[in-house]
């Protein structure tokens, strides 16, 4: 493994912000100790996870820790408020939704993509389709995610689509892990992502556990935001395990979901 000696400058004074026991800091507390921006906080980040100096982790927003080889692993605390009760009526619910679509796309193009060593292509609202046929109940997720990706020592272009299921705290159940059970069998990777404000996440917890335990026996991810558009709040709680889906399907989804120059895109990278 990588000496303390053998790191470049930012390298180390990112290391230096990282409690030495083991126990995780978020990505922006270190970001804002340092007053760095973000390329040049997740650049040196990323070196020192390629170097196994420290290692990602789930919390808000993302963490970091060093790598230790014996010792507990400390958990991110989040300190939640009061909850509110969150019932409202059926029209404002769905208005409400779709406030959503725009800032967690625009977090999932930004430091969601960051924190995950991501490079997307293209993020795009697909949920905004009025009466275009997409394939049927729960075929349209919310939001799409599109990579290809390449490797050091695997040959051949890959092609990453995730999809999000976006909720309101108003309307999470566990139906939201099947509506996204049924997106993955078009994508690579699934996600709820459920709006969940910090004064309902004491009166919401049961229900949220409950959500994880079933999206992690299915391979769905679980994602909690605080706030929409801003990622120091977002919460992995569950990460979503990878599949390959049938090429078919995964080709029609594409030319039936996605954007003109998306699809574009996608053909010209992969030639």
């Amino acid at each position: 493994m990588m000496t303390v000696m053998d790191l470049a400058p930012d390298q180390q004074a990112v290391l230096e912000c990282v409690p030495q026991d083991g126990s995780a800091i978020s990505n922006l507390a270190v970001r804002k100790r340092l007053g760095w921006d973000p390329d040049r906080y997740w650049g040196a980040r990323d070196a020192l996870v390629d170097a196994g100096v420290v290692i990602r982790g789930r919390g808000r927003g993302g963490t970091i820790r060093r790598y230790v080889e014996t010792g507990p692993l400390a958990d991110v605390v989040s300190v939640a408020v009061d909850a509110t009760d969150p019932a409202r009526e059926v029209e404002a619910v769905i208005q409400s939704e779709l406030a959503l679509y725009e800032p967690m796309r625009s977090v999932i193009a930004g430091d969601w993509a960051k924190d995950h060593r991501a490079d997307p292509l293209a993020v795009e609202v697909t949920a905004l389709q009025g009466r275009r046929v997409t394939g049927g109940t729960w075929s349209r997720p919310d939001v799409v995610s599109v990579e290809i990706r390449t490797f050091a020592y695997v040959p051949g272009k890959h092609l990453e689509l995730i999809t999000f299921e976006i909720k309101l705290a108003a309307a999470l159940n566990v139906q939201a892990v099947f509506e996204a059970l049924a997106h993955r069998r078009s994508a690579t990777r699934s996600y709820v992502l459920a709006h969940v404000p910090t004064t309902e996440a004491v009166a919401m917890e049961d229900i949220v556990s409950d959500i994880a335990e079933v999206a992690r026996s299915h391979g769905i991810g679980l994602v909690t935001a605080g706030d929409p558009a801003d990622y120091e709040t977002w919460e992995e709680r569950v990460e979503a395990r990878r599949v390959e889906p049938d090429p078919e399907r995964l080709d029609t989804f594409i030319a039936t979901q996605l954007s003109e120059r998306t699809k574009n895109l996608i053909s010209r990278r992969l030639r």
